[in-house]
């Protein structure tokens, strides 16, 4: 599980600032709690762009992957405060 975190802590790295303060953050405070299907479910949604990534993670668009579905909504929760800010 070492390697997937490491693969997810290098693709968390973002053009966009709004998506690096999130992934800074999740990466830091919750990361290491994630089970090997929700790393992995993690890295898969990380191949998105980064502005259909933020959209999901704003609330703009709807997440229409379901299994990216809870991989969203645990990065919501992580950072309310972030999620809540529009480009």
């Amino acid at each position: 599980m070492y390697v997937l975190r490491e693969k997810i802590k290098w693709r968390a790295r973002r053009g966009l600032l709004e998506l690096d303060l999130f992934f800074t953050r999740f990466i830091a405070n919750d990361l290491d709690a994630l089970s090997e299907p929700e790393l992995e479910n993690l890295l898969d949604l990380l191949t998105c762009d980064d502005h259909e990534l933020w959209a999901m993670l704003s609330g703009k668009e709807e997440c229409e992957v379901p299994h990216w579905q809870s991989t969203v909504a645990l990065l919501k929760r992580s950072a309310p405060d972030i999620a809540n800010t529009s480009l």
